[in-house]
């Protein structure tokens, strides 16, 4: 089965990764075809020949995004680690991947909510039961090695998680005002944490008698 990144040309990748970085940094606002050839340093028309239009550019960037985002946490699925360290490790990958990439996911989902489109409603949608179907790849293996609860809402879990996540980018973006200055080292340790060990007290050790 081929990739959305297998179909794209040399070319095209470039654009769309010129495209990712300006969204990120400015929003789809600044998104045109003339400041994406100043990015990449060809004509305007030059562009033309790669995408239709801004909205074409734009729906290739949502599948441009699903497939970075699949090539940073799928690996994570194939580590020899416990399912509660695999579970970490997939947290903290995706906060990196959240940083790296600006909070682009979020970036995306407000312009899909603004622009009311079907098609990057559906794009949107596609990235995020992408990671849905990821992360309940990984509670599942977990339910199996005895080390996950059996009865827990697996389709639910992954969605909180998926939310967790995203709303530690919110909090960074409001509170420092840009994605790019989103501090993950605590957030790291804070969700597996929120996550394998919930809110209530942690039973004391039995004291034992000499």
């Amino acid at each position: 089965m081929r990739n959305f990144r297998d179909n794209l040309t040399g070319r095209q990748e470039e654009i769309l990764t010129s495209a990712l970085e300006i969204v990120a940094q400015e929003g789809s606002r600044a998104l045109t075809m003339k400041r994406v050839a100043r990015a990449v340093g060809v004509t305007e028309a030059a562009i033309y020949r790669h995408f239709e239009n801004k909205r074409h550019l734009l729906l290739s960037l949502y599948g441009y995004v699903k497939e970075l985002l699949l090539s940073e946490l799928s690996p994570v699925l194939s580590e020899d680690l416990s399912a509660p360290e695999k579970l970490a490790f997939f947290v903290a990958t995706m906060l990196d991947y959240l940083s790296k990439h600006k909070g682009i996911n979020l970036i995306l989902l407000a312009e899909t909510i603004y622009h009311q489109d079907e098609e990057l409603r559906l794009a949107m949608l596609d990235i995020f039961s992408s990671f849905r179907e990821l992360a309940k790849t990984l509670i599942m293996a977990g339910i199996t090695s005895g080390d996950f609860r059996r009865d827990i809402d697996i389709g639910g879990f992954a969605t909180f998680l998926a939310g967790m996540m995203q709303s530690v980018l919110t909090k960074n973006m409001l509170e420092k005002g840009a994605a790019g200055e989103f501090d993950v080292e605590d957030a790291k340790k804070a969700i597996p944490d929120c996550l394998l060990n919930g809110l209530l007290p942690r039973p004391r050790p039995e004291c034992r008698a000499e």
